[in-house]
């Protein structure tokens, strides 16, 4: 997604929805055996987690605005991908025989995990709001004067004075000597 508008976020819902419909008919090679099948689904929730965070960064940094419908479509489709998520990884786990492995549960699993902390802390996105500028001060040319007055009138520093800090001390001999 480049602009996070409410069609773009639609269709991204959409095609994902397609995507999940696609592997659990049996559609194609991308799902032609169970362990893809998990696998697939894991990358499904990765793909869905990173789209929810590069939309809060947009929204975040101010290169597109908050919209609580898109907000909407994204948190009913985290559900809908958790919920057949789960129900795959359950399936995947009735079918594993003792001898018989399914590596995609691992993938799935973690997957699930990112995608549950996702909406179960789900946080709705904010424009940054940063310092304000910072104003050059509109100084009275007497004020000015009186500071420099000031300045000029403190005592000068001992012949033998040396800063604390050794780098300070090499840099201050350096000028010193120029």
């Amino acid at each position: 997604m480049k602009t996070f508008d409410l069609a773009e976020v639609r269709d991204f819902a959409a095609a994902l929805g397609a995507r999940m419909d696609r592997c659990d008919n049996g559609e194609g090679m991308e799902c032609s055996s169970l362990d893809d099948t998990l696998r697939h689904y894991a990358a499904l929730c990765c793909e869905f987690h990173d789209g929810v965070r590069q939309w809060g960064q947009a929204v975040f940094s101010g290169r597109t605005p908050f919209n609580p419908d898109v907000e909407r479509v994204l948190k009913a489709e985290a559900e809908r991908l958790y919920t057949r998520a789960v129900a795959t990884l359950a399936y995947g786990q009735s079918a594993e025989a003792s001898c018989y492995s399914l590596d995609g549960q691992d993938a799935l699993r973690s997957a699930l995990w990112d995608l549950y902390l996702l909406l179960d802390n789900w946080v709705t996105p904010k424009l940054a709001v940063g310092p304000a500028a910072r104003l050059r001060p509109v100084l009275d040319p007497a004020e000015v004067e009186d500071a420099r007055r000031r300045i000029e009138a403190l005592p000068s520093l001992p012949a033998d004075w040396q800063p604390g800090d050794l780098g300070q001390q090499k840099i201050y001999r350096k000028l010193k000597s120029s």
